[in-house]
């Protein structure tokens, strides 16, 4: 359980928020998240520097044309699976398709989905999604969030844990959209970039190195890469550093002129749609019966 810094009040005896709505903060920073529409924050705020997210304006929730906007998380798979079907086990699985990208699948489906509050104080809140395997997602599993505000940072661990009765592939990410424009140099150490097709998904064939560490400061394009430790994003008045646990060995990247998406996941794009056995090398294992797959991101507000 994450424990707050000094100065900011731990009360567990505190008043529930409404449900539709959690607001956490601690110093300078502030978040706001709705569980019911598919575990996302929606707004993360710094008093001095304003948005640190695009913030979300939505009124209403579309599960399947969800906000561009805020951050939600990716389980148990993420980006584009091809014809909405992979092989498991020997077994193929068809999943329901994106109804805007059929026959293809898009992001799994946690993110469409309510999640419950599990903890909650001022500066940190829990939340849980018990899913039951149906037509999006064949395995039954637990998905877990946890946010803690510092003074200038905001920790998020992410975990899920199989709760079907046999070995299934899962994989952790998020998907925060950071309010960095295209004037925002950003860059990362990555050292390894996917050659991809022309959907922007990785063809499957090996990284080739990296020549700059800078991320284009171009519209409408998605990137892969792996082999990182972190990346940052000048915004003027301060800088922004993402960091994340090894088990987030890959990041993806989209970029336009509203916002820079920064997304720390544990399988490359399209791993899921590979034979069985190149899976693994792609970050997408195979987790047994009440195991858990779990990390921790952080993103960082300095001069």
């Amino acid at each position: 359980m994450f424990t707050g810094k000094d100065g900011c009040r731990n009360d567990l005896t505190a008043p529930m928020p409404s449900p539709e709505t959690v607001a956490i903060a601690c110093g300078r920073l502030s978040a706001r998240l709705r569980p019911a529409w598919g575990g996302r924050m929606t707004h993360l705020r710094h008093s001095d520097y304003g948005d640190i997210l695009a913030p979300t304006t939505e009124q209403d929730f579309e599960p399947f044309n969800w906000p561009r906007a805020g951050a939600y998380p990716l389980f148990p798979y993420h980006n584009r699976l091809y014809g909405g079907s992979f092989v498991h086990a020997g077994i193929r699985h068809d999943l329901l398709p994106h109804p805007a990208l059929a026959p293809d699948a898009m992001h799994g489906p946690a993110h469409r989905r309510p999640w419950e509050i599990s903890d909650l104080s001022s500066d940190r809140v829990s939340l849980v999604l018990d899913y039951e395997a149906d037509g999006e997602w064949p395995f039954s599993f637990r998905a877990e969030q946890s946010f803690l505000l510092e003074d200038d940072s905001l920790t998020v661990e992410l975990s899920i844990t199989n709760r079907a009765n046999g070995p299934a592939p899962m994989s952790l990410g998020w998907h925060p959209y950071l309010a960095a424009g295209l004037g925002c140099d950003a860059r990362t150490d990555a050292k390894l970039q996917y050659p991809l097709d022309a959907q922007n998904v990785p063809t499957g064939q090996p990284p080739a190195p990296r020549p700059k560490p800078a991320i284009p400061a171009a519209t409408g394009y998605t990137l892969h890469f792996t082999d990182w430790s972190s990346a940052q994003v000048d915004f003027g008045r301060f800088s922004l550093r993402l960091e994340a646990d090894p088990v987030f060995g890959h990041l993806a990247v989209h970029r336009t002129e509203r916002y820079l998406c920064l997304e720390p996941v544990s399988m490359a794009a399209g791993a899921l749609g590979l034979p069985q056995a190149q899976r693994e090398g792609q970050g997408l294992g195979t987790v047994a019966p009440g195991e858990r797959l779990s990390g921790r991101l952080r993103l960082s507000i300095g001069l």
